[in-house]
């Protein structure tokens, strides 16, 4: 009897002081208070965002493309303003003059110094003729190249003018040691040959 009366008032006195603390062992705890770091990362520091010792890195500058933009975009201008002509170019009101030198040599096989001279002269009008020729027409060029093996095998230069020349001037002649040198001069006149060379370069 003395046992069960203790062990009942055991139980009045358990029951009494969970009363009075109002039960709070058995209340959850607020999940915002929850702890989410560990007991054992209480010395460190949550890191910050954003992050205050942050160096952006310095912007790069993209290489400039190889390609064209567009291909069908002419890398010349096609305005002859801007062009930068090789000879002095021809108007209908204008008259230009073109120059040539040309060159001869005196064949070895000569009768006389004078037939090495005259051989020699005309060789070298012909050849300053050509030069006119080209100035105002243009060269024809034909060439072909034989490669094999990476090395040249053969290389032929085929070269052809055709021109209609008038009134050209020799200005000097220069013989000496078998070379011949003639100075030449032509003028053409707007008024007549603008449009012959306008037709045969076009």
């Amino acid at each position: 009897m003395r046992l069960h009366s203790a062990f009942l008032g055991i139980n009045s006195l358990l029951v009494v002081t969970l009363l009075m603390s109002g039960c709070s062992l058995f209340k959850k705890r607020n999940s915002g208070n929850a702890q989410l770091i560990p007991p054992s990362a209480n010395g460190l520091q949550a890191p910050i965002y954003p992050p205050t010792n942050f160096t952006p890195r310095k912007s790069v500058q993209p290489f400039p493309s190889s390609r064209l933009e567009n291909n069908n975009q002419p890398i010349i201008s096609s305005n002859p303003t801007n062009a930068i002509p090789n000879t002095p170019i021809l108007t209908p009101n204008n008259v230009i003059e073109l120059s040539a030198v040309g060159m001869g040599v005196a064949p070895e096989s000569t009768i006389s110094p004078s037939q090495a001279l005259a051989l020699a002269k005309r060789a070298a009008i012909v050849d300053g003729y050509r030069q006119l020729g080209e100035k105002m027409y243009g060269i024809r060029v034909n060439a072909q190249d034989t490669v094999k093996d990476m090395i040249l095998q053969n290389s032929v230069i085929k070269t052809k003018v055709n021109a209609l020349i008038r009134n050209a001037e020799i200005t000097e002649t220069i013989y000496k040691d078998g070379l011949c040198q003639v100075s030449m001069e032509l003028k053409l006149d707007g008024r007549i040959w603008y449009r012959i060379l306008s037709g045969a370069r076009g």
